[in-house]
């Protein structure tokens, strides 16, 4: 009975080790099957069918192996690797100087400016408290979802001026609001307002990906030219 557990698990430790198994090259050209266990100290540690543990200097496999080795010890490295290539391209100075580092999402979570790479954006000074933003905000949202829908680069960022960060956010939320924000209380609102000449709201300014002005009336071209207005700025830009 006990040798008939013996060789039920030393098949099932077969079965599980050959599932994971990869085969190994040395630089001399010949080959073990096994399963990566770690690397340390430049010693490749492989646990072979029989379960035994075969050490081999990562130097002496193929250069193919040694990078999978070194992707196998990081489990992390992929991801990484994954993440850095969807992530946008690092925005123009000129944008990191209008906004800052971080901007906010309508999750109240922290955003990198580098998400307004590549983008045109709209500047939206408003508050709830102001009855004329209440009544164009859901047109912008309107034409901000239209934008979004048809590929087009383009984004918004909500400057606030609401008495109190949970204004600020209650707002956002009852206009549903999909666009990013300056976090509440920024200094760069009062530089934003000092360089557009912002004298009351709601106004939307319209600058290219490199920070330049395309138009301060971006409120009277959406509510008068539609989908139009933003062919309109993107040929501004050429």
């Amino acid at each position: 009975m006990k040798t008939m557990q013996r060789l039920t698990t030393a098949v099932l430790l077969l079965v599980a080790i050959s599932t994971t198994a990869d085969t190994w090259t040395s630089t001399a050209g010949s080959t073990i099957e096994a399963e990566f266990v770690k690397e340390k100290q430049g010693l490749v540690y492989l646990r072979t069918a029989d379960g035994k543990i075969k050490k081999i200097k990562k130097s002496d496999l193929s250069k193919e192996d040694q990078l999978k080795v070194t992707r196998l010890a990081s489990p992390f490295a992929a991801k990484k690797a994954a993440e850095a290539a969807t992530a946008p391209p690092k925005a123009p100075d000129a944008i990191y100087k209008l906004f800052g580092d971080e901007l906010r999402n309508n999750r109240k979570k922290k955003v990198s400016v580098d998400e307004l790479s590549g983008k045109i954006i709209g500047i939206y000074f408003s508050a709830h408290w102001c009855g004329p933003c209440r009544k164009f905000t859901p047109e912008l949202v309107e034409f901000h979802e239209k934008m979004t829908k048809k590929g087009k680069p383009f984004e918004i960022v909500f400057v606030s001026s609401d008495s109190s960060k949970s204004d600020m956010y209650n707002y956002v939320e009852e206009m549903d609001m999909p666009w990013l924000m300056l976090p509440y209380g920024d200094d760069h609102k009062k530089s934003l307002s000092e360089k557009f000449g912002v004298r009351g709201i709601p106004m939307l300014v319209i600058i290219d990906a490199e920070g330049n002005t395309i138009t301060k009336n971006g409120r009277g071209e959406v509510s008068s030219q539609g989908a139009k207005a933003f062919d309109k700025w993107t040929s501004a830009t050429r």
